[in-house]
């Protein structure tokens, strides 16, 4: 059987928030049950899907390719350009272009300088773009000299190897004509024409998802929507034989795309390789980071242990492995955020595995003895493990913004960013914004959203509260297609959010690594990866978490030292006071962080634990 030659370049995920409808992982299996070697990933201005897509490509045996379908300014209005990553250098740029089109822009949008684009275009193959494009746009205008005119354009800032005219099938109206004229452009300037499907979807039937995701992007009903919705359902993903049939009069748009999908390099690549390269702390006699960390760690060792020769031993092991992975300026760099939250009085200390590590100790990153308590060092951090190391600060809530201003000040916005999280529907969601949609009126809407008592939308179905709220209208038209659509909105993201605490830090600018896009909140950055994404990439982060209890305890302190005169010194305090373990051992809990619910309350009463 030989290999279908048409290889889809023009594909959006759900990742094109409230755009695309079809998950990563779908996509990626759709594109694998049609033959095709390769597919590209071109969700709308932004890399947010680059890790799942790439493992799923990885998974499924064929080869990920990544670009983005990227908005240009264009004049008073906006133009899409299709972009493709060739090149690791062509990667890091398109992370630049996506940074500078989100910069300046209200949250959601983006807009890309043509002065910027001219400076960031190595490495990467410009399509010049859906019936939306700056191209397209001038032939359907009439305007077919200034078309010419920006194609040169495209030529001279790409190369005109590196510049195809894209043409695309969707039964609009005029859309024949417009065909005609781009690949009579594309021979009167002898650029290469590619045919690709603009996918949005993966069957007809999902249309009405992608018109409802369109509509509540836009704020409108179905009814209201007008041109807003696409004209039909042919934004679906079609197969090798379907793209070769529609454009068998232009066989070079098909065999193109395979020319592409062989130019460009595997996105795997694009990923780390290796330890990543984190900001060079600057030690202040210009030492080594290796060097200061262990002076560090000496000087706390000798004031803490009388018998310095096991803690030394077990220090050699941890600077070996901590310098064998290259995270000396990781620890130097959580040592200097936790060494200004003391001196600003801000209460803070690492928790979770990296208790397990004598360098955490000595740092006072933690405040747990991992000698005394006979931890293991390798439930943190080993060689032999993938994952790289996560050493959560808890920080003072009140305080933790001074915090994390620090670090991006520190740092820069360059170098410095929080990761994202993608907010996805939620059965409550899901019901208000279909609602809306269908134009449900809003007294009505929040009764149902009131009535909900599922949580995912999958289950909005099964829901008795519901349907005794919809009452005898449930087999209505509208409210069966309000039942239709909300489970399909299952899992699919909704909007960018910002993590509760997770910092990405790197020495090279994060732009040529990672796209990044301005939070809501005012000094904030943050990635297009999420959590999950920037731990599969291999990327290091630091959690500076808000803890309300941290910022108790620092009132407790206060009040103490008002009623008495004394600050009590918490660093002091000891784990052998007996009447604390009876007062813990008799249930008395409330209040006391992680032991005051129900549950554990009752585990301490059970256990009667005596020590620490």
């Amino acid at each position: 059987m030989t290999k279908p030659q048409y290889i889809e370049l023009h594909a959006h995920s759900s990742h094109s928030l409230l755009d695309g409808v079809v998950s990563l992982q779908s996509l990626v299996e759709h594109a694998a049950s049609l033959g095709m070697p390769a597919l590209a990933l071109t969700d709308h201005n932004g890399l947010y899907g680059a890790v799942p897509f790439i493992r799923a490509a990885e998974a499924a045996g064929i080869k990920p390719l990544l670009g983005a379908e990227i908005t240009l300014a264009d004049g008073d209005g906006r133009a899409h350009l299709t972009l493709l990553a060739e090149t690791p250098r062509g990667y890091a740029n398109l992370c630049q272009l996506i940074t500078l089109a989100h910069r300046g822009q209200p949250k959601g949008t983006a807009r890309l300088a043509l002065t910027d684009l001219v400076e960031h275009t190595a490495g990467l193959i410009a399509l010049s773009g859906c019936w939306q494009g700056a191209i397209a746009k001038r032939i359907i205008a009439g305007a077919y000299e200034a078309a010419l005119d920006v194609a040169q354009g495209y030529a001279r800032i790409f190369g005109p190897e590196n510049v195809y005219i894209e043409i695309q099938r969707h039964y609009h109206p005029g859309e024949m004509r417009l065909l005609g004229h781009l690949v009579g452009l594309a021979d009167r300037l002898r650029l290469p024409v590619v045919a690709t499907g603009d996918v949005h979807y993966l069957v007809p039937e999902q249309r009405e998802v992608h018109d409802v995701l369109t509509c509540i992007r836009h704020h409108v009903t179905l009814e209201d929507a007008g041109d807003l919705l696409r004209p039909n359902d042919e934004y679906r993903f079609r197969t090798p034989d379907e793209m070769a049939a529609l454009f068998a009069n232009v066989p070079a748009a098909i065999t193109n795309t395979r020319v592409i999908a062989e130019r460009c390099a595997s996105a795997v690549t694009f990923l780390p390789n290796g330890a990543q390269v984190l900001p060079t702390f600057p030690t202040p006699d210009g030492s080594a980071a290796s060097v200061y960390l262990r002076r560090l760690c000496v000087a706390a060792l000798r004031d803490r242990y009388a018998d310095t020769a096991p803690a030394l031993s077990q220090l050699e092991h941890e600077l070996s492995v901590i310098g064998t992975l290259r995270l000396d300026n990781y620890f130097l760099t959580v040592w200097d955020i936790v060494r200004f939250a003391r001196e600003h009085g801000i209460r803070c200390q690492g928790r979770g595995s990296a208790a397990n590590s004598l360098v955490a100790y000595l740092l006072d990153i933690t405040p747990i003895d991992p000698l005394a308590a006979d931890l293991v060092f390798e439930r943190f951090l080993s060689p032999e493990r993938r994952s790289p190391p996560d050493i959560d600060l808890d920080i003072a809530a009140d305080r933790r913004e001074d915090v994390i201003q620090y670090v991006m000040q520190r740092y820069g916005p360059d170098h410095a960013a929080m990761a994202c999280t993608f907010v996805t529907f939620r059965a409550r969601s899901a019901v208000r914004d279909v609602g809306r949609a269908l134009g449900l009126p809003p007294a009505l809407l929040e009764r149902l959203v009131g009535a909900l008592d599922v949580n995912d939308p999958q289950s909005v179905t099964e829901s008795p509260a519901l349907q005794a709220a919809i009452g005898a209208d449930l087999g209505s038209p509208l409210f069966q297609h309000l039942l239709r659509l909300v489970p399909q909105l299952d899992g699919l993201p909704r909007h960018l959010g910002i993590h509760n605490g997770g910092m990405v830090l790197s020495g090279p600018a994060l732009n040529t690594l990672i796209p990044l896009e301005p939070a809501t909140l005012p000094s904030r950055i943050v990635t297009q990866w999420d959590k999950e994404g920037l731990e599969d990439a291999g990327y290091v982060k630091v959690d500076l978490l808000g803890l309300r209890m941290l910022s108790a305890i620092e009132d407790a302190v206060c009040i103490v030292a008002a009623m008495t005169g004394e600050r009590p010194e918490l660093e002091r305090l000891t784990f052998d006071d007996s009447a604390v373990y009876d007062m813990l051992c008799r249930g008395e809990t409330i209040g006391v962080f992680q032991l005051e619910s129900r549950a554990q309350a009752e585990l301490v009463r059970n256990f009667q634990p005596r020590c620490f």
